[in-house]
């Protein structure tokens, strides 16, 4: 079976930011784009990256 690369577990999302486990929870009931399987949730890993920039703070 062939793995989907484009949508990414709670725990590789979290490794990518750096974040704890109650961080990336809070995150996604505040807005980070993510979906649901059932009762798994699965981040794309495209709007992760987009969601970051967004979050980027130029000065």
């Amino acid at each position: 079976m062939k793995k989907n690369h484009d949508l990414l577990t709670v725990e590789e999302a979290r490794e990518i930011l750096r974040i704890g486990r109650n961080a990336i929870y809070n995150l996604i009931k505040v807005g980070l784009p993510h979906i649901k399987i059932g009762k798994q949730i699965r981040i794309p890993r495209e709007l992760l990256y987009v969601w970051i920039n967004e979050q980027t703070i130029t000065s």
